[in-house]
């Protein structure tokens, strides 16, 4: 069986073309930069490392997710993400999911389901043994994003695809924002959700693999808001 290369690292995932919101995502998301936060342009820049002109990029982005405030005089002020930009990245991924799932059901391999499905299985006995393994975290937010990444993939889109990713870094910025300490069991709720639309994919029940991706997203919405 040829073997599958899956992610374990967040590091290996698809990176933002922009280099300072890439790097704003990961400083938000790793907790150096928190939310109350007042700097200038300078400040940041020197903060992320990068320079003038892929901040200003970068600012433009963060300001329209309303990630930021920009007041004169004062500075940049860090934003929590709101109740609308959780809600809306997962709408935007929904509509573009959907669409390629039946192209993903149709053209993946048994040995992709049967890895992929055994990694899961995998990590959860490890979060399950242990709810601190943040190993096993961080394998799992890369192993779920690599799932989602292979059904849109499906489409042969590069420009959905672009679009897409940055909707995954959104709301993984989001999630880490809003985590609480149930967070390894949502993880485990999560794939546990994944197995049951790789069940229904292996039995070539398309329109039952769609119900269960709904489904999986409305609970994510609520996990991000509610249980972090």
């Amino acid at each position: 069986m040829p073997q599958i290369h899956i992610p374990s690292k967040i590091d290996e995932l698809p990176k933002h073309p922009n280099e300072g919101f890439e790097k704003f995502v990961n400083a938000v998301g790793e907790g150096r930069l928190k939310p109350g936060t007042v700097l200038t342009q300078a400040q940041l820049c020197e903060f992320l490392g990068v320079s003038l002109t892929p901040l200003r990029e970068a600012i433009v982005l963060l300001e329209e997710y309303g990630l930021i405030e920009i007041k004169q005089r004062t500075g940049i002020t860090i934003l929590n993400p709101e109740l609308s930009f959780i809600r809306e990245n997962y709408q935007f991924r929904v509509m573009i999911e959907i669409e390629a799932l039946n192209a993903f059901a149709h053209s993946v391999s048994k040995d992709w389901l049967e890895q992929v499905r055994a990694r899961h299985v995998e990590l959860i006995a490890a979060l399950k043994k242990d709810k601190k393994d943040m190993v096993a975290a961080e394998a799992f937010v890369a192993l779920d994003q690599f799932v989602h990444t292979s059904i849109v993939s499906a489409l042969g889109n590069r420009s959905v695809l672009a679009t897409h990713n940055r909707l995954q870094q959104n709301i993984r910025m989001a999630r880490v924002i809003h985590r609480s300490a149930s967070f390894t069991e949502s993880l485990v709720t999560a794939a546990e959700e994944h197995l049951e639309i790789i069940d229904r994919i292996e039995a070539e029940d398309t329109e039952g693999a769609s119900a269960c991706l709904r489904r999986h997203f409305e609970s994510s919405i609520y996990r991000t808001i509610i249980t972090g």
